[in-house]
Order: structure tokens, then C-alpha cells, then sequence
């Protein structure tokens, strides 16, 4: 599967996520990190890794326990570069891997298996949001919330968009970098560069259903711990 990526889908992704590290959008701090040209957020790439191993888990694994998304992110994901997905089954398990096509070297690999739930850490950090705040944020997400392969990807991707406002996160990155001067994670990403190296969430059964379906009847609880 061929995939290519341009700055309109990190923007969409910033919109929805707040996260506008200007190594997505300004050239001379991409360069800085030594990367030629603008990269999409990591996280909107996964967006789709997320998608295909959700349809290969379901295909051939419906009923989880639970399950747990791995990612390790090796390379930026340039904008305007065509990228192959690559996909392999394996029981409960699926893997996937994001391979420039030109260089096919890996961007990035991931595996979507079948685990426990987590128990709930502590010191972890709690914010509600209603169904009218979900909703708006689900008609932001650039994707199809809907779509059961999607659904716990918007969830994962809301859990981030808290984490990014969270001014537990600016707290956590002021006390472990006490010389700079922020107020806001802009503010951060400004003075050091910022790049997201993995990404590892547990989902409860019912985020990823053998059914489609997608109701929210009430608000909505998170819980995290900034490390």
C-alpha cells in the first residue's frame, strides 16, 4: 500500500491536536534537527498504521481481551514522499512497517497484539471532558471516528491532544528543564527541538469491536501520568 503525506495533513493534525511543533511547518527548524525538508507528526502517520493493523487484527483475531499498540519511530516522515505500508499476520498478533519507496529504509514499525489491561499507575492525572467537548473534537480528528478500525485511534489520539494541553505536561518539562523560560509547550518546542520516539497504548475491549458501532452516552474520563 502506497501512502504520500503533505503539509495540509500535519496541519489538520496540529488543528486537531494542538500540537504545532515548528518542525512540521518551518524549514529552517526542520534543518536543525537535520532533516531536509518538512515532516507529517508521527502520530498522524500512525493514524493509518493504526487503520490496517486494526483490519488485519479483526480479520483474523475478532475477540480480544484487550490489546496493546507498539510503535517506534526511527526516521521523520517527509512530506511529499511516497512511503509503502507493509502489513503481516501472525495469530494475535499483527505488524506493521512504513518503508520510503525509494530508499526503503523503515520510517517506522508497529504491532497491534492481543494483551491485558493495564492497571492504573500512580500520581496519574484526571480530566474529564463532556459529550458536546467529544464530539467537537471528533469532528476535528482527521479521520472516520465512526469506522471501528478509527475508533480507538481517535481515542488514543484524544488522550495525545490532552496530554499536549495538559499544563501537567509543561509543568513536568519545566521541572526537568529549569533554564527555560515557557509558558507554553510552543514556547518549549521554540528554545529545544522536540521528536516523538514511541508510542505504546493499552486498549480495553470495547475499543476494538468485532461491530460497528460508535455511541457516547455520557462524558468521557482520562487518566495519565507525564514522565
Amino acid at each position: 500500500m502506497d501512502l504520500t503525506y503533505s503539509v495540509q495533513d500535519a496541519e489538520a493534525w496540529a488543528a486537531f491536536s494542538g500540537d504545532y511543533n515548528p518542525i512540521h511547518f518551518d524549514l529552517q527548524q526542520a534543518r536543525k534537527i537535520g532533516v531536509a525538508q518538512l515532516s507529517v507528526h508521527g502520530m498522524r502517520a500512525m493514524l493509518d498504521m493504526k487503520r490496517h493493523l486494526s483490519t488485519a487484527l479483526l480479520a483474523t483475531a475478532p475477540d480480544q481481551e484487550g490489546c496493546t499498540f507498539r510503535a517506534r519511530l526511527r526516521q521523520p516522515v517527509l512530506c511529499q514522499t511516497s512511503y509503502q505500508l507493509q502489513i503481516a499476520s501472525k495469530g494475535s498478533s499483527v505488524t506493521g512497517a512504513l518503508l520510503d519507496s525509494t530508499t526503503q529504509e523503515r520510517c517506522f514499525s508497529s504491532t497491534l497484539t492481543s494483551a491485558p489491561l493495564l492497571p492504573l499507575s500512580a500520581g496519574v492525572k484526571e480530566h474529564s471532558l463532556t459529550v458536546a467537548e467529544v464530539m467537537a473534537l471528533a469532528r476535528l480528528f482527521p479521520g472516520e471516528v465512526s469506522d471501528i478500525t478509527q475508533t480507538w485511534g481517535f481515542f488514543d489520539a484524544l488522550l495525545f491532544q490532552l496530554l499536549v494541553q495538559s499544563p501537567a505536561t509543561l509543568a513536568t518539562l519545566s521541572a526537568a528543564f529549569p533554564e527555560l523560560a515557557a509558558e507554553t509547550l510552543l514556547d518549549v518546542f521554540a528554545q529545544i527541538p522536540v521528536v516523538q520516539t514511541h508510542h505504546e497504548p493499552t486498549l480495553a475491549p470495547n475499543f476494538l469491536p468485532p461491530i460497528p458501532i460508535f455511541i457516547l452516552k455520557s462524558g468521557c474520563t482520562t487518566r495519565f501520568r507525564p514522565c
